[in-house]
């Protein structure tokens, strides 16, 4: 897709603040801002799939940095390199199953702290007042663990139900 013939390459002040938002959120969560602008530019853009040129073009950028943060994208799993005939630049959009593998990650994230807690759990004192709160956050994290593969099945429900309605 790209920028078709006579199609804007300026984004909005709104536009550009919720790119900047987004980069933020990503940033928060641990990962480049950059990251976060792209992936939201992608989810907002019409066409749905953009080169390396639209997004340096949209976002005024540097080529090197959309290389390494679409790179980066590809490889979480969020974004994926697609052609269209005739044209010799790669195309970039978001993998249909990103959801998916926000979602792993996510789990991922929680079964590694919960794994910390519990051996930080078993070098702590029993008698100390950090133990309680160190045990409490052990159970939340086992707890919300436990409760995730069951959510995932609640949403995938509700999608599946959605698409069909």
């Amino acid at each position: 897709m790209g920028l078709m013939k006579g199609q804007s390459s300026k984004l909005n002040q709104d536009q550009l603040l919720y790119l900047e938002k987004m980069g933020i959120y990503f940033e928060r969560e641990g990962f480049p801002r950059m990251a976060g602008r792209i992936f939201a530019l992608l989810l907002t853009d019409p066409g749905g799939k953009l080169s390396a040129s639209d997004i340096v073009a949209k976002m005024h950028v540097s080529r090197g940095s959309v290389s390494t943060m679409t790179r980066f994208l590809i490889e979480r799993g969020l974004m994926e390199k697609t052609g269209s005939p005739g044209k010799r630049e790669d195309l970039f959009r978001l993998k249909p199953d990103a959801l998916s593998a926000m979602f792993a990650q996510r789990v991922s994230a929680v079964q590694e702290f919960r794994e910390l807690l519990q051996t930080g759990l078993r070098m702590t004192d029993p008698k100390s007042p950090n133990s309680r709160y160190m045990a409490e956050m052990a159970d939340f994290y086992n707890w919300m663990e436990s409760r995730m593969p069951e959510l995932w099945k609640e949403w995938e429900e509700k999608r599946n139900k959605k698409s069909s309605g």
